[in-house]
């Protein structure tokens, strides 16, 4: 085979080469973009979610204030503080959940990184 043929040759093949792998990395990197914003709203939540809490624990000291004023009660007595407590177990709990969320969607997309490559 002739050398200009060789290099004809050659180039094609790399140029080829160099389209899969712009390809793959495109792949790769939508993938990747995804993973930022499917996390990205996690995230959201999770902020959304301890804000929640914030106000919850405010409302909490609040009440707990109130029930230190004479006659002085126990606040653990008061059916309106037990909701408060209640709602930040429940916050506490999507806030756990939403933890796992996240490690999960993340775990995954790695997954799904490792297979493409």
């Amino acid at each position: 085979m002739p050398f200009w043929e060789r290099v004809k040759d050659d180039l094609t093949k790399a140029a080829k080469e160099g389209w899969e792998v712009a390809k793959g990395g495109a792949k790769i990197a939508a993938g990747k973009s995804k993973e930022v914003a499917t996390v990205g709203k996690l995230r959201y939540k999770a902020f959304t979610n301890h804000k929640k809490a914030e106000k919850l624990f405010c409302d909490l000291g609040g009440a707990v204030y109130e029930g230190a004023k004479p006659p002085h009660e126990n606040p653990l007595s008061k059916s309106s503080v037990m909701k408060i407590v209640e709602s930040i177990r429940k916050v506490e709990e999507e806030a756990a959940k939403i933890a796992e969320e996240i490690q999960k969607t993340k775990k995954a997309f790695q997954e799904k990184r490792k297979t493409a490559l």
